[in-house]
């Protein structure tokens, strides 16, 4: 019996081992293995001589593929530190199925509290379907907002781009003082984190098309802080020639806070509460090399408290908190190139950017949720006091008043000055105040330098302009950019607020699925009713139109109509889509903006209620009439 069964076990052991030798030789002898099934999240990729297998996950409801947590630079740690990202090429069996960590962060709800590891220069790759020979879809590379302190890869969903035929590609660069800081010296420039967004936009270059992504199409695509930092890659030279075209939401290089304007201030000050030696750049990053996360985190926190305190809380409308870029010295040859080597507003005066299209947007009211008039007029005195002061920070002269000018007002020869229209009556309630407080702040940080930057790229290739105002029933800005000064004050609609209104970030609910910072779904931010789900296919299906956007297939349709400063012509984006013209023609007139009215309108309105105004404001007709030009300086006082 015994022999029996180990004549049995022998046979049986035999077999499998035949088994197996049959199935290495399928392998390892040149006999072709039979192709992995269609619906196989794996990648095989081979280039400049390596070799990658990437792994990632199908959602079997959506059809979704997803490859997650890529590395596409190695771990800026240790003495990498404060240095520049180092390119990382696919090799190996890459895991790609999980998020990878967000880059450190203070938590979302506690400034104090550090979340992230230093071990994040990832990306997502989102794609509607497997490569084959068909395949060729137009990229969008995404670019979070959050003041270069917040946000992650990983909260931005997918499905509804992808739906539409594009890989979406988030990415995620250093925050805060790991990724800003510097003084914009050659021997420390900084912009570590434009940097981070230049290097990835290089791997998605080399790497996309074994994704089944066309290398020739992409799209880079941010908001917020994200919006400028998209605008200053296509400009620059190590990320120029890889970019088709931009998508700036509620962002512009143009606005108060694309870079610092004293780094050698906010660096000494950062190095000063670190207790580390100032003026010798080699010393200082020895120092701060020698920093616990907790401690870099916890004194960029201080420096946005600070900062942002008193009077200074203006600065939080710019989406300011406390760090931005710098601008570099000019490259001269000897070492690495810079990626900010100008100031965006000269960039832009002299057309020196890519002929690739621009789409630049704002939400209706950007700044609602930043806006307390209580504290304001506490703070300030009084809200006429508090207009003014931010009237200072727009920092647009260099293009204001100095193009050929378009007559405001053939039949008055004046105009309302600036000073009188941020004038606000004793007599008005805490609602009027705080409905002119947004109107005009969201004017002159959000709508003119978006016009402005619409109007100068026009000169050199096409762009154009959208304005989003559609109010979700159940997302808000904050699901995205918690920690965001600008977008922190409102939970819910006080009294004083209108529920309608649309603010900085709240269109981010509705052209992505909602994720916390670690990638986990919130449910309680769903678009759920119907007019959200309407209005997220309008948006959606809107800006995967411009992600296919190329030479061969302008879409000169009636939906992109390019921008011109003749009736200033802008999309409305809500439940549905719509074409207008005259986008706030008279306020951003009186800002100092050449625009030129394509129809007869009346501009009495901006003078109602303030003191008769109304009258010295009378209609505009005839606006392409012989007045006289009113003298710089003196119609728009401020600028």
């Amino acid at each position: 019996m015994c022999r029996r069964r180990l004549l049995i076990i022998s046979v049986g052991l035999l077999l499998l081992l035949t088994v197996v030798i049959k199935r290495s030789e399928a392998i390892v002898g040149g006999n072709q293995a039979a192709p992995p099934p269609v619906d196989d999240p794996v990648v095989f990729v081979r280039f400049v001589g390596k070799s990658a297998r990437v792994e990632g996950t199908r959602n079997r409801q959506t059809g979704l593929y997803a490859f997650r947590g890529i590395r596409y630079a190695d771990a800026p740690v240790g003495e990498f530190r404060f240095q520049r990202p180092r390119f990382k090429r696919l090799s190996g069996d890459v895991d790609a199925i999980n998020n990878g960590p967000p880059c450190p962060q203070p938590e979302p709800n506690n400034p104090y509290r550090v979340i992230g590891n230093e071990d994040c220069l990832l990306l997502n790759i989102f794609t509607p379907q497997m490569p084959d020979e068909t395949t060729g879809l137009p990229v969008v590379v995404w670019i979070h907002g959050g003041g270069y302190r917040y946000g992650s890869a990983a909260q931005y969903g997918a499905e509804p781009l992808t739906q539409n035929g594009v890989i979406f590609i988030p990415i995620q660069y250093r925050l805060g003082s790991l990724g800003v800081i510097g003084d914009g010296s050659r021997d420390f420039s900084g912009n570590l984190a434009l940097l981070d967004m230049a290097t990835a936009v290089r791997w998605v270059k080399d790497y996309i098309s074994w994704f089944g992504g066309d290398p020739n199409q992409i799209k880079v695509i941010g908001q917020g802080s994200g919006a400028t930092a998209a605008m200053v890659l296509s400009s620059a030279t190590m990320a120029r020639s890889s970019i088709t075209g931009v998508v700036a939401m509620s962002g512009s290089s143009l606005q108060p806070n694309s870079y610092d304007s004293e780094p050698t201030t906010t660096l000494k000050e950062i190095v000063a509460k670190h207790g580390c030696t100032t003026g010798n750049e080699t010393e200082i990053v020895r120092c701060m090399r020698a920093k616990s996360l907790d401690e870099i985190i916890k004194v960029d926190s201080d420096l946005q408290v600070s900062r942002l305190s008193g009077q200074n809380a203006v600065k939080a409308l710019t989406g300011n908190v406390g760090v931005s870029p710098v601008v570099e010295q000019k490259d001269d040859g000897r070492g690495l190139l810079g990626i900010m080597t100008e100031k965006p507003e000269k960039t832009m005066q002299e057309g020196n950017f890519p002929k690739i299209p621009l789409l630049i947007g704002v939400t209706k009211d950007e700044t609602a949720n930043g806006i307390d008039v209580k504290e304001i007029e506490k703070t300030f005195a009084s809200a006429t006091m508090f207009l003014q002061k931010t009237s200072k920070l727009v920092g647009l002269d260099g293009f204001l008043n100095l193009n050929k000018s378009i007559d405001l007002l053939d039949s008055l020869g004046s105009v309302l000055p600036l000073s009188k229209y941020l004038e606000i009556p004793k007599t008005w309630n805490v609602t009027q105040i705080f409905g002119k407080l947004v109107e005009a702040t969201t004017d002159a940080m959000f709508n003119l330098p978006a016009i402005v930057t619409a109007q100068s790229w026009s000169k050199s290739s096409k762009s154009f302009f959208y304005s989003f105002e559609h109010r979700s029933d159940n997302t808000k800005g904050a699901d995205f950019l918690t920690g965001l000064p600008l977008v922190a004050a409102r939970k819910s609609p006080t009294p004083q607020q209108k529920p309608e209104a649309v603010a900085h970030g709240d269109e981010l609910g509705v052209l992505f699925d909602t994720h916390d910072i670690f990638g986990n779904r919130i449910d309680s931010a769903a678009v759920k009713s119907k007019r959200d789900i309407n209005a997220r296919q309008s948006f959606a299906t809107f800006i995967a139109k411009f992600a296919h956007m190329n030479a061969s297939n302008p879409r000169d349709d009636n939906l992109f109509k390019p921008f011109s400063s003749s009736g200033t012509p802008y999309i409305r984006i809500g439940e549905k889509i719509s074409t207008e013209n005259d986008f706030r023609f008279c306020q951003l007139s009186i800002w100092g903006a050449q625009l030129e009215a394509l129809k007869s309108i009346s501009c009495k309105f901006l003078g109602d209620g303030l003191g008769g105004l109304g009258k010295v404001v009378g209609s505009v007709t005839g606006l392409l009439g012989g007045a006289a030009r009113p003298a710089p300086g003196k119609v728009f006082g401020l600028l």
